[in-house]
């Protein structure tokens, strides 16, 4: 069973699209009503994309910022439609804790706003729901910078279905959502921002 996994509905994610410097931070705001758990969860994970964001780019600009006002947000976070979109059906079965919609120009650059949704009832027996919310909006959240899915089980950015076959990335998988952590990324996004913004690495 897929404990979380994500749908780029739209254009979808080929892995070049991203965003230019000096639209960062991104304002990220949330739709009511969102429980505690949710809001604190994004806090936290905010703060910590800020960090691998800052280290992996070498920039003193953070990731994201909470916005002030919706009509200033660049991404919006609300709870899920009972009515998934087909792409996060067919990525995710039935099994989809949440899933991101953005769209990019020709350019690769991601239009703004990117919307996530959360299933906000999201609980699996041996993960506590704290730690799916926190993994589930941090990996939301990546996809709004652009990166897509990564093949590394032990990725805030795995994976598919497909990906976790064997017993062994199995079970890295699920070490991974149990102990999310967005440092597993700063090398994907380093790359990935180096090939976007056209830099050597």
């Amino acid at each position: 069973m897929l404990v979380a996994a994500t749908a780029s509905t739209g254009s979808g994610l080929s892995g070049v699209e991203g965003h230019r410097i000096q639209r960062f931070p991104l304002r990220v705001w949330t739709q009511p009503p969102l429980d505690t758990d949710i809001d604190e969860a994004l806090d936290r994970v905010l703060k910590d994309w800020n960090v691998v964001f800052r280290d992996a780019l070498g920039t003193s600009v953070d990731a994201f910022v909470r916005a002030e006002t919706r009509s200033a947000a660049d991404v919006f976070l609300s709870n899920a439609p009972r009515e998934r979109p087909v792409a996060a059906i067919i990525l995710a079965g039935a099994d989809a804790l949440g899933w991101a919609s953005l769209h990019a120009d020709d350019r690769g650059m991601i239009r703004l706003p990117v919307e996530i949704y959360i299933l906000e009832l999201a609980t699996r027996r041996d993960v506590r729901r704290e730690t799916l919310l926190y993994m589930v909006i941090a990996h939301e959240l990546g996809h709004a910078l652009g990166l897509p899915h990564s093949q590394d089980p032990r990725s805030l950015m795995c994976c598919g279905r497909w990906d976790v076959a064997n017993p062994a990335t199995w079970e890295a998988y699920m070490n991974a959502i149990r102990h999310p952590d967005v440092r597993s990324v700063r090398e994907q996004l380093a790359e990935h921002y180096a090939r976007f913004w056209g830099i050597a690495k």
